[in-house]
Formats: structure tokens, C-alpha cells, sequence
């Protein structure tokens, strides 16, 4: 499906122009609403038009630059659809429940994604083949429930770049946590949704299949031309970005030019004389480093840190303490002193 094919009366065949009762009604889409019909509110199909070119040009730009736009859908309604785009463009994709902290706790939700790429591993690898049966039955039914939460982002190693949603008010969740991570947030939005959070949408009906189905197709073709657009860039950037003057193009052979050998030569004959005299120069430093050799051994030769290491002063001070045998001595004599008074009591 090309950009240019899209028309207002395919839009309307589709059953694109329908939106809620009127009692439902969000005041701020008041400016995408044709008409009121049998208290239902009639989308205006032009504005619709205007808002899908506008974003094939920026989905297209998007892949083209490598990024990773998140397709967000998991009504009964979206959720095949949805399954498939992720699948067709290699985008993440959130189909079957949206699970808290997807966005803003991200590396509590990788912990059971390693453990499904784990699982897959020794699926493949043979291993549970040779395990008990009941063991094998109970890992297979807690990687079925891992495929349903985490198939379409398995493959994805951080936050993605874009979020796409297809019911705003179905998937509050996921536009409050994207929001809150400072992602820009694109979707599908009905006559009941508020679009004022959104970085952009598409006022349309996102109730019925057909819809949904359309507008997924046609921007996976505007995905899929940014995809391919960026390959041949990086194709060329790699060519380009390989050492040397060449010339490159897609359909041709490289060309070397011609003037690359001359530089050659004249780097050689500019770097001979250079040698010598950097041999020179490393003859009479080594000459100068051999005169000077022996100064330095004969300063190695004298090391008066042993000598003083050889009198240590220390182990005499602790030989001469006469302190305490100074000290023991008048304790004695005072003992011996005492008994002279009961003598003079006698006389």
C-alpha cells in the first residue's frame, strides 16, 4: 500500500467515521467531529486523512533513524493485528496484558524475560528431552504464560523510542508510564478519549477490526521503507567510513585513486634521513648512558642507610634499665629502719 493511496471514501467504507454516543463524548475532540447522527458522534474523515499521511512521513522518518517504536494493543479487537505488525516490521509489540512497571521498572520486568530466553535456550538446545516428564510439562506451561506477557519485547535490550497505542483510554497504563519516562506517545484516538497527553494521533474509530487493520498495514509499509532507506545508508556510511581516498557507489566496483602511490614514496624518501639521524641520536645517548653508569653503581656501592642500620641504638637503651633496681632498694632499708623504736621504749 503506498502513501498517495489512501482516500477519504476507504476511510468511509471502512466504518472509520464512527465514534461514541454522544453522552460519552470527551470535549476536547470536539474539533475532529463532523456531525452529530442518531446521538452518534461522526468523525471527520478529512482530518483523518491529514493525520495518516502525517504519520507514515513519521513513522517512516523514525525507523529510518533506527528507532524502536512500542505497539501497544490488547483489546480482542487489536490484539492479532498488533501481533503481526511487531512481527512484520521486528518491532517490540505488548498484544495479550500490559504489565505495571513495563516502562518505569524495567529491570525488574528483564528478569523474567532472561528467564524465557533461558527456557527457549534448552528447548532448543534438547535438554528438556531428558528431563522427567512432569518437570518438562511444568517448565513448558510457565513458558507459555512467559510468551504471553513478554513474546513481543523479549528481543528488546532497553526502553524503546516511541510508543504507539491503539486505544488511549484501554491502555491508561501504558501512556502514564511512558509519559513519565519523557517517551513520545502516538496513537489511535475515538470521540471518548482525551488527546491532550499525546505527542500525536489519529482521530478515528479504534473500535472496529477493519479499521485497526488498515491503518496497522499501512504504516508497517511506512515502517518497512524507513527500514529499508536506513540500510542503504548504513551501507554507503559503511563504505564511505573504510580507511583511504576511494570512490564508492552502490552498483559500481571501488576505484582507488591513482595518486595514492606517489604518497607512498615520498613518505619513505621523507622518512629516511629522519632515521639515520634518530640512529645517531641513539648512539651518543647510549654512550652518554654508559659514561654515566658507573657513578650510579658506585653511589649504589656505599649505601650508608645499612651502616645505620648496623648500630642500633635502641637495643642498649633497653639493656641499661636500672630504674627498678633503684626503686626495689629504699623499700628494704625502710623495713630494716622501723625497729629502732621499741628500743628507745626500754631505756
Amino acid at each position: 500500500m503506498e502513501k498517495n493511496s489512501l482516500t477519504v471514501e476507504k476511510l468511509f467504507e471502512l466504518g472509520a467515521h464512527f465514534g461514541h454516543r454522544k453522552r460519552f463524548w470527551n470535549p476536547n475532540m470536539e474539533e475532529f467531529i463532523f456531525c452529530e447522527k442518531n446521538n452518534i458522534h461522526i468523525i471527520n474523515l478529512f482530518k483523518t486523512q491529514e493525520k495518516l499521511l502525517e504519520f507514515y512521513d513519521i513513522f517512516k522518518n523514525l525507523s529510518a533513524v533506527g528507532n524502536k517504536i512500542m505497539i501497544v494493543g490488547t483489546k480482542r479487537a487489536a490484539n492479532t493485528y498488533v501481533e503481526s505488525f511487531g512481527i512484520e516490521t521486528e518491532m517490540p509489540y505488548i498484544s495479550h496484558r500490559w504489565l505495571g512497571g513495563m516502562l518505569t521498572n524495567w529491570k525488574t520486568i528483564r528478569v523474567p524475560i532472561n528467564k524465557l530466553l533461558e527456557y527457549e535456550e534448552n528447548k532448543a538446545s534438547g535438554q528438556l528431552e531428558g528431563m522427567i516428564k512432569k518437570e518438562a510439562v511444568q517448565l513448558e506451561k510457565e513458558m507459555k504464560k512467559l510468551l504471553l506477557n513478554f513474546d513481543g519485547v523479549k528481543d528488546m535490550k532497553g526502553l524503546p523510542d516511541a510508543l504507539f497505542v491503539i486505544d488511549v483510554e484501554n491502555e491508561k497504563i501504558a501512556v502514564q508510564e511512558a509519559l513519565k519516562m519523557g517517551i513520545p506517545v502516538y496513537g489511535l484516538v475515538d470521540t471518548n478519549s482525551n488527546p491532550n497527553n499525546l505527542t500525536n494521533f489519529i482521530p478515528i474509530n479504534d473500535d472496529s477490526s477493519k479499521t485497526i487493520k488498515f491503518v496497522l498495514n499501512y504504516l508497517a509499509q511506512a515502517v518497512k521503507e524507513g527500514q529499508e532507506s536506513a540500510r542503504k545508508q548504513g551501507l554507503v556510511q559503511k563504505l564511505e567510513g573504510e580507511g583511504g581516498p576511494k570512490v564508492f557507489s552502490l552498483n559500481s566496483t571501488t576505484q582507488k585513486v591513482p595518486a595514492k602511490a606517489d604518497s607512498k614514496s615520498q613518505q619513505e624518501d621523507i622518512l629516511k634521513p629522519t632515521t639515520v639521524e634518530s640512529e645517531e641520536a641513539v648512539e651518543k645517548v647510549s654512550k652518554a648512558a654508559t659514561k654515566a653508569a658507573p657513578k650510579k653503581t658506585a653511589a649504589k656501592a656505599a649505601p650508608k642507610k645499612t651502616a645505620a642500620k648496623a648500630a642500633p641504638k635502641k637495643p642498649a637503651a633497653k639493656a641499661a634499665p636500672k630504674k627498678p633496681a633503684a626503686k626495689a632498694a629504699p623499700k628494704k632499708t625502710a623495713a630494716k629502719a622501723a625497729p629502732k623504736k621499741p628500743a628507745a621504749k626500754k631505756k
